[in-house]
């Protein structure tokens, strides 16, 4: 495969995007936005359905996927093409993909939970300890800023809600 790497670069620079290997049959292309493995399995399975592809294999570890052809070269056109291809399969798998800080901040606040009882007997958890810093913020705060004061006293009603609702279910 003939790489006229000038002509593609910019296209590789919008998502930080490098060769790492290319041949006539094999491209190995590397972003640190495919170290995710969700966003690897996404690209796998739907570069796969590309166009003159018999194989995508991909490292999360190293964040690279190996692209073997079934023909031996490529126009510019056609190149410029599938390396656009390649960028926008990449920006939809973000779609597809999970939310990881969401479930990052949820395990810590888990582990939050755990300290909190073990350090007090089992008396407070997270919830409990932001109902009452909340409550407290709230009552204080009336007489000089009522609208700040009912925010914090209606995140204190929307925690103790959830908490009733978790203890029926359970």
């Amino acid at each position: 495969m003939s790489l006229g790497m000038k002509g593609y670069q910019k296209i590789l620079r919008t998502q930080k995007i490098t060769v790492k290997y290319a041949n006539r049959y094999r491209l190995r292309l590397q972003c640190n936005r495919w170290k995710n493995r969700y966003i690897l399995a996404y690209l796998e399975k739907e570069l796969s359905k590309g166009k003159n592809i018999s194989v995508v294999q991909g490292s999360e570890v190293l964040g690279t996927l190996l692209f073997v052809f079934e023909k031996e070269s490529f126009t510019q056109e056609e190149f410029t093409a599938f390396l656009n291809y390649v960028v926008r399969q990449t920006d939809l798998a973000y779609e597809y993909a999970p939310v990881t800080l969401l479930n990052r901040i949820y395990e810590q606040k888990i582990r939050a939970d755990g300290l909190l009882k073990h350090a007090t007997l089992g008396l407070v958890d997270v919830d409990t300890a932001f109902f009452l810093y909340t409550v407290i913020q709230g009552t204080r705060l009336m007489k000089s800023t009522p609208q700040t004061a009912l925010g914090f006293l209606w995140w204190s009603y929307t925690i103790l809600e959830r908490s009733n609702r978790k203890r029926v279910a359970n």
